[in-house]
This record gives structure tokens, sequence and C-alpha cells, in this order.
């Protein structure tokens, strides 16, 4: 289907029905790069409703979220409470004993027990690019539907089980947008052999991961729960994290943990319970699933209702339409474009746009700012300061990006001449491509610069 400019970006219809009593469906125009198109979500407005956004384990992961893999947050491991902010290079240079010691610092610094248990956890916002999802989400939501499966699975398990990174490979062997399991897989029709691996199909892995939850995960948790005299409601929020869980961990070790705490209700208070128990194979990994899928569903659900009845992908592609709708060739031009560049830069950071758009765009708005007749500003007010440069082209390292650092590294060398820091990133890179004469050349031409900017 061929879809309109982005430039037609207009409201469609809102709430388009349910599925069921509270798996409520809503519409929006979703509007990417260079198209638009129609795409159906599960509303999680309960969330909100029952509070479950206010727990302060939720709060951490919209953190940790948030934060580049440069930056950790020391936490305490019951609660989640934040208690300090360590640069990663700051952390990584600690042996053992430092490390120990530095926790009992941080403890004692918060008036804390020192042998309080301390978790270290370093930033995922280069893993969670949820905005990159958005497109399969609609797709997945269809065969979930077809298969007769709640779709707010579908929409919450895309969220967290690595976002927009269909092929990625974890490191126990799950692969493709569901994160499915060879064996899983294999059991639930999909082909996984040395010539075609259909977990990195969307609609397939759709299937699977449909039939997974249909006929093992949902059956079992409920079977778990009535032997405990536990009552439930399949659409209640609880129920569904339960189901995640026994998704992520199996239901055998969802249901050791069930027996193990014997609980008489389900709720929030069930999942305080659960988050901090272990029980067979459910572990810190298993208990940080379902924290992970409520601060994913938060910022989603806030994404989501921004826009009203659109959703723009690109917050440039907003903001600079918004610019050339109001401009009046003043001096509050220049930081509307400003602002327009920030959220270009973002959109770049968060996966949305590549660098070759990114370029396109900040050469109009330096056009649009050479127009404005008005005094002279400094070039880094007008443009984009070195070191978002050089964040944009670190953070392309870290996501293996290299061509896209690549670009906006040689960028910023166009427009600061002097960034020593530049240069040796860019050797770095050729380096690791294999290019030494490259890597070399970079080398030199950073060394011979006279006054460096670091």
């Amino acid at each position: 289907m061929k879809l309109k400019t982005i430039n037609t970006c207009f409201l469609l219809f809102g709430i388009i029905g349910s599925v069921s009593a509270t798996t409520t469906m809503v519409s929006r125009t979703v509007c990417g790069v260079s198209d638009t198109a129609k795409m159906s979500f599960v509303s999680n407005a309960v969330l909100f409703r029952e509070h479950w956004d206010t727990l302060q384990q939720v709060k951490f992961w919209q953190q940790v979220i948030g934060l580049n893999a440069d930056t950790a947050l020391i936490n305490v491991s019951s609660s989640r409470q934040v208690l300090h902010k360590i640069p990663f290079a700051d952390w990584t240079c600690q042996n053992e004993t430092e490390k120990t010691a530095y926790k009992k610092f941080i403890n004692l610094a918060n008036g804390l027990d020192t042998n309080t248990s301390l978790y270290v956890t370093f930033g995922k916002k280069e893993f969670y690019e949820y905005k990159r999802v958005i497109p399969t989400i609609n797709s997945a939501i269809k065969v979930f539907n077809t298969n007769s499966v709640d779709p707010w699975y579908a929409q919450t398990i895309l969220l967290i089980e690595n976002p927009g990174k269909n092929h990625n490979k974890s490191y126990v062997g799950a692969n493709g947008p569901f994160q499915l399991m060879k064996s899983v897989a294999i059991k639930n029709g999909l082909r996984v052999n040395s010539k075609v691996d259909e977990r990195t199909d969307l609609n397939r892995a759709a299937f699977a991961a449909s039939q997974l939850l249909k006929h093992s995960c949902i059956p079992k948790v409920k079977a778990v729960l009535d032997a405990n005299n536990v009552s439930y409601n399949e659409e209640d929020l609880w129920f569904r994290l339960l189901v995640l869980h026994a998704y992520h961990a199996g239901p055998g070790n969802v249901a050791c943990v069930i027996n193990q705490l014997k609980p008489d209700k389900g709720g929030i208070d069930l999942f305080t319970k659960i988050w901090n128990t272990e029980c067979g194979g459910f572990k810190n990994e298993s208990q940080n699933y379902s924290q992970i899928a409520l601060a994913n569903i938060v910022i989603f659900e806030n994404f989501l209702n921004a826009d009203k009845d659109s959703m723009w992908l690109v917050q440039g592609e907003k903001q600079f339409a918004a610019y050339k709708k109001n401009r009046k060739g003043t001096r509050q031009d220049i930081h509307l474009l400003k602002q327009c560049m920030e959220s270009y830069s973002d959109d770049l950071m968060d996966g949305t746009i590549p660098a070759d758009f990114f370029i396109t765009r900040m050469e109009k708005i330096q056009k649009e700012l050479a127009s404005i007749r008005i005094k002279k500003q400094p070039e880094e007010d007008a443009g984009v300061s070195m070191n978002k440069f050089l964040a944009m082209g670190n953070n392309l390292i870290r996501k293996r990006q290299l061509d896209d650092a690549i670009k906006i590294l040689k960028l910023n060398i166009a427009h600061y001449p002097n960034c020593v820091t530049a240069y040796d990133s860019l050797s770095r890179i050729y380096k690791q491509k294999g290019n030494k004469q490259l890597s070399l050349l970079y080398t030199q031409k950073g060394a011979a610069i006279k006054n460096p900017v670091y």
C-alpha cells in the first residue's frame, strides 16, 4: 500500500473498539521519516488508574531505559531506590575489593547499614529504542487477534524483547522480535535450521509466540492460581504480567514462586513480593522482567497520548512543520530552529532517522537560518555544538552503527576542524573496520592540529 507523505499527517479516527471487555484498542496516525500510516495499539490506561506507575521499581527502570550505557545507577536491590549515579569508566576501573568498599561508602553516606545489598545497573537507552518497534506492533496485533490471543501480549513483548532489532540473538540463543528459543519455535510451527530461521520473520514469530501463550503460558498460570484458590480475570494487568513471567522464565518457575508465596489474591501486593522472591530458575533477571515491562508500558503510553490522535516518530519533523507554519523572520525563529536541530539530534540517537537524513535536515535548517535577516548569531548557537556531535557519534558507535557514526564525526570536523576527539574516534572506528590506512591517517591528522580542542 502506497503511503502518503509525512506532510499530510492528519487525524483518521480515535478509539476503534475493544478485543475484550478491558482490552481497549486505539487508532493513531503514525508519522515516520517519509510516510504516514494508520495503526492500532492497545491502551494501557488501567496501569495509571491502579497506580502501578507510582512504584519505585517502575520509576527506576524508566530511569535506566532513558540512560546511556556510559552511566550506571547504584541502587538498593530490594527496592531499587537510587543512591548514586556513576560514570561507566569510574566503576569499571575499580577492582572487586575497591567496588565492595565503594558500595559500603555509598550505604554509609545514605544512612544505610553498610551490608545493605546494592546493584549497579547501567543505562539501556541504546537497547530500548521503542520508536523503532512501533511499525511492527500493528502487524503483530493482527496475528494475535487472528489466533484469538490477547493482543496486549503482542504489544508488550515487542516493547521489551529486543525492540527494533529483529535479527539479534540473546546470550542464551533466543532470536527474533519475540526472542524465541529454537526448541520452542520449532514446537510451535516455525522452521529453524542452518538455511532458514523463521524466528526473524515478524508474522511467523508472532504466530509462534501466540501459540506458546495460548497453549502453555496462559493455561498453566491459570492452573497454578486455581490450585492456590486465587481469583483472577484474564484481562487484569497483574494476571497478564504473571503470564509474561511464564513466557520469559517458564511456567514451572512461575508456579514455583506462586506455590512458595501462597498468595490469597493478586494485584500490586503480590508483585512486590514476587520481585523479592527467588525460586528454582526464577532469579534476579526474572524478577526484573515485569518491572521492565511496566516501565516500557508507561513510556509507550505517554508517547501514545502525547499528540492526541497522531504519533510522530521523528520529533524533529513535528517541530520543523510547526516552525514553517509559524515563522515570522524574527529572532524567535532562530530559537525555534535550534529546538528543531536538538530534536533531530535526539531522533538520530533514538534510532528513528539515519545519519544521511539528519545531515539533509541540518543543511535545510542552516539555509533557513541564513535567510533570517537579523544580527548574525555565533555558529554554535545556530547549529549543533561540538559536544552534541561527539555525543551522537559515541552513541552510534555503542550501537554498532559505525557507518552513521563516521558521517556524524566527519560533519563534526567540518564544523569544528580542531576537534581532536573526533579524529581519535574516527581512527578507532576505521581500525575496528579493519582499515588500517584510514585509521593511521586520522591519527596523524589529529596529532597535527596546532590548537586542539577536546
